[in-house]
C-alpha cells in the first residue's frame, strides 16, 4: 500500500503509523502511536510525516482500492457521511451547523467516505472533507489550514457526489453501483450527476421526492409528478416477501418489496446513441418500496437507474449501507477514523488514508473472515 511513497523513511513512518492505529488501545493520538516506536523524537517525525510532508495520498488510496476490489469481491460502492464533534474553530473545516442525529446545532467537522462493500465485509478507500464557505472564502483560514488553492474554489456538485464519482468513474476499477442515503439532500442532483457519468446507482430517497410515473398500472398520472410515497403506495398490491439476515444482529428479517417505473421531472436526457430508447425521452428509473407489517406507508424508498434489476436485488444492495455502518462502528472507530488531532487539510487526508489501510488490514484478516478476534482489541499485531 505504501510503495508509492518516494522515500524509504516515509514508508517506514507509514508502517509505524499504521501499526500504531492497529495496536494502540483507545484514542489514537500522535503521542500514543509514537510511544510504540521511540517517544518524543518519533512523535516529531510522525507529526511531520502526517501534517507537513508532501507525499500524495491518492496513489495509496488507489492501491488500497485495487487490492480490496480484487480480494473482497465487492458488490457496490457505498457512500457514508461522518460527523466529528469538535471544540474550538481551528481544526480545518470546522463550523457550527445542525446535526440531525443530535437534533441540535453543534461545532463539527463533516466528511464523506466511499467504501467497497459486500454483505459480509466492507472497507473505506476514499475520503472527502467538507469545506464550508466560511473556510473556502476566508484567506486567513485557508492559509492556516494549508488548503490547496484549487480546493473548493469552483465546486458545483455536492461533496458526496464528487467523492463517489472520483472512484466509481475515475479509478478504472470494475463497474458497480453507488449506494447511498440521500434523504437529507436534493436527490435529483445525485441522479443527474450519476446519470451524466453513466454510473449505476441505488439511492435512498425521502417520500416527498417528486417523480413522474411511467408504469402502465398508473395511467391516470402518466405525466403528473407525484410524491414518491404516493406512487409506490399505488402499486403495493404487487409486492412480494423478501428475506435477509440483519448484519447488525444476525437475525433473519423480512419485508414486502415492490417496484415501479418512474422518471425525474425535467431531467435532461443523458448522452446516448441516437437509436437508443434513452435518446427518445427521459432516462428511466425504478422506484422501490419496502414495507414492514401491515402499515400503509413504506418503511424505505430506493431509487435506481437499474430498471431491469428485480426490486429485491436493489433492496439487498441498499442494505449494504447497514453493513458499512456496522463496520465503521466496529473497525473504523477503533483504528482512529475519528481521532485526527491536527489542523491541516493535508494532515487530515493522510491520517484518513492510513486509517483506511489499517481498516483494510482488519477487514481482510483471517480472524475477521472467520468471525474470530485475535488479541489486542481483536486486530493483527503488525501492519
Amino acid at each position: 500500500m505504501l510503495m508509492s511513497l518516494p522515500r524509504r523513511d516515509q514508508r517506514e513512518r507509514g508502517e509505524w503509523y499504521v501499526s500504531g492505529l492497529l495496536s494502540v488501545p483507545g484514542r489514537k493520538s500522535m503521542r500514543s502511536i509514537a510511544s510504540l516506536v521511540g517517544g518524543s523524537a518519533a512523535e516529531q517525525r510522525l507529526q511531520h510525516f502526517i501534517s507537513k510532508s508532501s507525499w500524495d495520498w491518492e496513489p495509496v488510496r488507489k492501491a488500497l482500492a485495487s487490492h480490496i476490489d480484487r480480494v473482497l469481491v465487492p458488490q457496490a460502492w457505498v457512500v457514508k457521511p461522518m460527523v466529528v464533534l469538535k471544540t474550538g474553530d481551528h481544526t480545518v473545516g470546522v463550523e457550527e451547523s445542525f446535526v440531525s442525529q443530535l437534533g441540535k446545532v453543534v461545532n463539527n467537522q463533516r466528511s464523506y467516505s466511499v467504501w467497497l462493500a459486500n454483505e459480509q465485509r466492507s472497507a473505506p478507500v476514499n475520503w472527502r472533507l467538507v469545506l464550508p464557505q466560511s473556510w473556502v472564502e476566508d484567506e486567513a483560514r485557508r492559509r492556516r489550514g494549508e488548503i490547496p488553492e484549487e480546493i473548493g474554489r469552483s465546486r458545483r456538485r455536492p461533496c458526496a457526489l464528487e467523492a463517489a464519482l472520483e472512484v466509481a468513474a475515475g479509478w478504472g476499477l470494475r463497474r458497480r453501483p453507488v449506494v447511498m442515503d440521500t434523504r437529507e439532500y436534493d436527490a435529483s442532483a445525485f441522479v443527474r450527476g450519476f446519470t451524466h457519468a453513466d454510473v449505476p446507482f441505488v439511492l435512498r430517497i425521502d417520500g416527498s421526492t417528486p417523480l413522474v410515473p411511467q408504469d402502465v398500472a398508473l395511467p391516470r398520472h402518466r405525466e403528473q409528478p407525484l410524491p414518491a410515497r404516493q406512487l409506490i403506495e399505488g402499486v403495493k398490491r404487487s409486492s412480494r416477501a423478501v428475506g435477509w439476515v440483519d448484519p447488525n444482529s444476525s437475525v433473519a428479517r423480512s419485508a414486502l418489496v415492490t417496484g415501479t417505473k418512474v422518471a425525474l421531472p425535467h431531467l435532461p436526457a443523458a448522452p446516448a446513441r441516437p437509436d437508443s430508447a434513452e435518446s427518445r425521452g427521459e432516462p428511466p428509473l425504478q422506484l422501490v418500496g419496502v414495507w414492514s407489517g401491515s402499515t400503509r406507508r413504506p418503511r424505505e424508498l430506493w431509487l435506481s437507474n437499474m430498471t431491469e434489476v428485480p426490486p429485491a436485488v436493489l433492496l439487498r444492495l441498499g442494505l449494504l449501507t447497514e453493513r458499512v455502518d456496522r463496520d465503521f462502528s466496529e473497525v473504523s472507530n477503533r483504528v482512529g477514523a475519528m481521532d485526527f488531532e491536527g489542523r491541516t487539510f493535508g494532515g487530515w487526508h493522510r491520517h484518513m488514508t492510513l486509517s483506511s489501510v489499517a481498516h483494510g488490514i482488519v477487514a481482510l484478516s483471517p480472524s475477521c473472515r472467520q468471525g474470530q478476534e485475535s488479541p489486542r482489541e481483536g486486530y493483527p499485531r503488525t501492519a
